[in-house]
């Protein structure tokens, strides 16, 4: 997480917090103002971690950040911003990977992007396996759909039909859930 990419208006700012970074021997690949930016030019940047200097990230500033958390699958830091409950809470929800609403030192920013890093991977993983999680839910939905379709058309036991249809998955390389989806496909035609 050495490459930085500083999204500011504000060019004092800005050049105070990219001077920090190289001090903590982190690499700023770029400066960009909020005007700037768009998916093209933060894609280009290929950065591993996104920092934010805003004094106070209005409704676009937070849509954007989601945007970009959504997109780019990368941490976002938002410095300098609201100590409000409301304002943190939206720029969590934004994708905000760290929140600091107070004035920082330059020797702060290790700490703060390696907090945004771990937290962005947590959250990742999180994500990740709810997503497998509902994934085998709706396969599983589609196995147990398939074993009854073979049931009730076959006279099989639901031993045997799992069976059927895992020797068939095996067989012709496919999922089980594949062969269940087709299974369901054929009995809908038929119908």
């Amino acid at each position: 997480m050495k490459r930085i990419l500083i999204i500011d208006d504000v060019q004092d700012r800005a050049a105070w917090l990219k001077a920090s970074l190289e001090l903590a021997d982190y690499e700023v690949i770029g400066v960009l103002a909020w005007e700037q930016v768009d998916e093209h030019a933060i894609q280009a940047a290929s950065a591993d971690v996104i920092i934010v200097d805003a004094n106070a990230p209005g409704r676009d500033t937070l849509e954007q950040i989601s945007l970009m958390s959504q997109t780019l699958e990368k941490p976002l830091v938002v410095l300098g911003a609201h100590k409000d409950q409301h304002s943190i809470q939206a720029a969590m929800r934004a994708g905000v990977s760290a929140y600091v609403a107070h004035t920082i030192l330059g020797e702060d920013l290790s700490g703060i992007i390696q907090v945004a890093a771990a937290r962005f991977a947590e959250h990742k993983r999180l994500r990740d396996e709810l997503k497998e999680a509902r994934s085998q839910l709706v396969e599983r939905k589609l196995v147990d759909q398939a074993k009854s379709i073979l049931m009730d058309d076959h006279g099989f036991s639901e031993a045997d039909a799992y069976k059927r249809m895992r020797n068939m998955a095996m067989s012709r390389g496919k999922r089980i859930a594949e062969i269940a989806e087709a299974i369901i496909v054929a009995k809908e035609l038929s119908a």
